[in-house]
């Protein structure tokens, strides 16, 4: 019985932390969505999200996932900003000069 409960407890503290590799997994989905251009609404996050929760609260790379998954939520629940009228290195902007009735300027 005494063998059996150490060798319980020995299992327990032999346990391997799986915190790390989530982690690493999170990461990898993250910078695969920030070099795709991928929007704070896009709904590759979700998956990031989930990985990122997945780390155990016991493991040591839990508080780095905390961070991480408190900085992704604000950023997915902060409003994106207008779309911009003009984009640099486009003649005019991208968008065609108008009149003061609106109408597209003659070149």
């Amino acid at each position: 019985m005494v063998l059996l409960v150490l060798g319980a407890l020995a299992l327990g503290a032999c346990r391997k932390d799986e915190g790390p590799e989530r982690l690493a997994r999170a990461e990898a989905k993250h910078v695969a969505l920030v070099e795709r251009g991928a929007s704070p609404k896009d709904p590759g996050w979700e998956a990031v999200i989930a990985e990122l929760e997945s780390v155990p609260r016991d493991s040591k790379a839990w508080p780095e996932a905390e961070r991480r998954l408190t900085t992704l939520k604000q950023l997915r629940s902060t409003p994106l900003p207008p779309r911009p009228l003009s984009r640099p290195g486009e003649p005019d902007g991208g968008s065609p000069s108008l009149d003061e009735h609106g109408h597209p300027m003659g070149r």
